[in-house]
């Protein structure tokens, strides 16, 4: 993963580049067609995406609940939270996403607790807004 990418994606844009360096070896590209999901409502939380280009709808039980776009993070509540999906993500256009999984997960937060608090802050305001 090239280290100018995570840099332009506002959760990793203020690391320094031995900090994105490092995310780089873990991080790997998603591509999804339009219409196909990235992450099933119920599934298990296997990884986190950060969406870079393209656009996704989120979707509980059948309603849209929220937009996404390039910057975006989607699948922390589940994977941070462990607990299951609880919505539906599907693309609404190609998306070119940048995932990490469970075990990244965990490397970055014993390595990086500074970027895991982060994905923390973004997981705490969606849980206050879904509850809302």
């Amino acid at each position: 993963m090239d280290v100018d990418r995570l840099r332009r994606l506002p959760i990793f844009g203020e690391l320094d580049h031995h900090d994105l360096s490092s995310i780089a070896r873990w991080a790997r590209e998603v591509g999804v067609a339009e219409g196909d999901p990235l992450i099933e409502q119920g599934g298990l939380p296997y990884e986190v995406f950060v969406i870079e280009d393209g656009t996704a709808e989120v979707v509980r039980d059948g309603v849209p609940v929220a937009t996404l776009g390039p910057g975006d993070v989607v699948g922390e509540m589940g994977l941070l939270g462990l607990r299951r999906r609880w919505a539906t993500v599907r693309a609404t256009s190609p998306v070119l996403a940048i995932a990490l999984d469970n075990d990244d997960i965990e490397q970055l937060t014993e390595q990086m607790p500074e970027v895991a608090a982060r994905v923390r802050e973004i997981m705490t305001r969606r849980e206050r807004e879904n509850d809302a």
